[in-house]
């Protein structure tokens, strides 16, 4: 399937003012850019472009205003910076890049929105996977931080996230409160308005990077799409852990007595862990919450063979060393058939050798 996705940027500049740049687009004939305060010292300007589809036309509409702020003199300093918005749901099928860039530029009001071009968003599997895929790389060799100057690198504005925190979020809820809010490298507080920012990115007007970028994050969430990620149903296979817990602990030992066919009864594990019913009960909530409600089965007193009131004698807890998941939705490919995590995967030849060329130019 192909995926159309759509992309937008904010161009922080500095050195002209608001009414100066506003008035040069009027002059050139530059449609579809808001141009607003920043509220950052010594940024002067925030130019937000178009919502653009990826085409031909997009990469000439921003060829032009950087042109026009060039020609204007703006500049760029240690504060600028440059943000770009991936949609956060494809275009429908029946719009095409070039149609909807066009309509986009041509209604400048729509700039920065959510369009009915679009189709549902995606599920929160596929947001995770942007997010962990760019932070796992954000500091290590040939990675994000490595593409970017010093100043973007440990900057308050585009934080980095936590990679545990995003492991263990599984909504787009959870992830958003495992970010730092607004100033993180990526930011979730977008996606009520249909995107998520990548705010990593340093100030620049020259029209070659800020595109080298936007392709670089439609490459990242176009690889999870097309060979990381998979529709409907099927069956994963899962193993529970030996020992998940610290051994000797109390509820280390239930863990152990319950990893057995059939399970164990309350009263074996209360005589065993010198713990009452109540905390036994509690304790295997915490271990359905450790290793999954599903690996956990409760054999009730009747499918013993008892009757109500026999429960603690009779009622026995397993935890399944292994079982069988039936999934539906979009999930992660299994490993024997997902795609490579890095990002750098699905990069064509010619934009990796400029990346690497521009790692070399900043190291």
């Amino acid at each position: 399937m192909t995926y159309n996705l759509t992309f937008s940027g904010e161009i922080e500049t500095c050195g002209v003012s608001i009414p100066v740049i506003k008035e040069e687009f009027r002059q050139s004939n530059i449609l579809g850019c808001k141009v607003v305060p920043d509220g950052t010292p010594t940024v002067d300007a925030e130019i937000v472009l178009p919502v653009y589809a990826n085409c031909q036309t997009a990469r000439e509409h921003l060829i032009s205003v950087c042109t026009v702020l060039a020609r204007l003199g703006c500049r760029v300093n240690s504060r600028c910076g440059l943000h770009v918005h991936i949609g956060n749901a494809p275009l429908n099928e029946n719009v095409t890049p070039a149609q909807f860039t066009g309509t986009s530029i041509a209604y400048s009001e729509r700039a920065g929105g959510y369009h009915t071009d679009h189709a549902d968003p995606f599920d929160a599997v596929v947001i995770k996977d942007w997010m962990v895929r760019y932070t796992r790389m954000q500091t290590s060799r040939n990675g994000i931080n490595a593409m970017l100057p010093e100043s973007r690198r440990n900057n308050r504005m585009c934080q980095r996230l936590d990679l545990n925190r995003l492991e263990a979020a599984n909504t787009i809820q959870e992830l958003a409160s495992a970010t730092h809010g607004k100033f993180s490298s990526i930011n979730l507080q977008t996606w009520s308005n249909g995107t998520v920012e990548f705010r990593q990115h340093s100030g620049t007007i020259e029209a070659d990077k800020i595109w080298a970028w936007m392709q670089f994050l439609l490459n990242l969430v176009t690889h999870t799409l097309e060979s990381r990620v998979t529709d409907g149903t099927r069956t994963i296979d899962h193993d529970t852990p030996e020992q998940p817990f610290r051994r000797g602990s109390r509820v280390g030992v239930q863990y152990n007595m319950m990893r057995v066919a059939g399970g164990v009864s309350t009263r074996d594990i209360m005589d065993c862990t010198g713990c009452s019913e109540q905390r036994v009960r509690a304790a295997v909530s915490e271990i359905r919450t450790r290793v999954g409600q599903a690996a956990v089965i409760t054999h009730t007193q009747q499918s013993n063979g008892a009757s109500y009131g026999q429960g603690t004698d009779h009622t026995s807890y397993e935890v399944q060393t292994s079982w069988t998941e039936q999934t539906s939705g979009t999930t992660l490919l299994p490993d024997n058939n997902i795609g490579n995590a890095s990002i750098w995967a699905g990069i064509p030849d010619e934009a990796f050798e400029y990346w690497q060329n521009r790692i070399l130019a900043l190291a």
